[in-house]
């Protein structure tokens, strides 16, 4: 057998070789991912500027998997409101692609953890500092369920 003809035939084995192993991934027998939100300290204190009569508040979210199913993290939103009015008074918003720049990634591993340190800045109509934190998480799990949670935190 001549060289080129056995360079052909090798080169033709190397490229099928890898399609013979099993590249399935096996998931847990969990039927849904489950999410747990923290978020830290909590109450969150509140620092209120003199001059301006802004408040900053700074906090940090941790997203933890529960139940042993991964997925992605679709977006995590933080609300501030007013309480006398209901009004929303700051937004900060992550979603997948945010994640990926921000945090190197927007994948959530079985039973892990995604950390996000986090500062909110508002004004409130009467100038005080007391609000409500709204912190919202929506995942679509390895099985494409769509799991969301939220979780009201004071601001004081």
């Amino acid at each position: 057998m001549s060289k080129r003809p056995l360079l052909v035939v090798l080169l033709a084995g190397a490229l099928l070789a890898p399609a013979c192993g099993n590249d399935n991934i096996t998931l847990p027998d969990v039927t849904r991912a489950v999410l747990s939100i923290t978020v830290d300290p909590n109450p969150i204190l509140g620092t209120q500027n003199e001059l301006t009569l802004s408040v900053s508040a700074t906090y940090t979210i941790t997203i933890t998997e529960m139940a042993g199913l991964g997925g992605e993290v679709v977006f995590v939103s933080a609300a501030v409101f007013e309480p006398s009015t209901g009004q929303q008074v700051a937004l900060t918003y992550y979603d997948g692609a945010d994640l990926v720049v921000y945090q190197g990634g927007k994948r959530l591993e079985p039973l892990g953890q995604l950390v996000l340190a986090q500062t909110a800045s508002y004004t409130l109509s009467d100038y005080t500092k007391p609000a409500n934190l709204v912190v919202s998480v929506q995942l679509k799990d390895d099985r494409t369920n769509l799991i969301y949670t939220s979780l009201l935190v004071k601001i004081e």
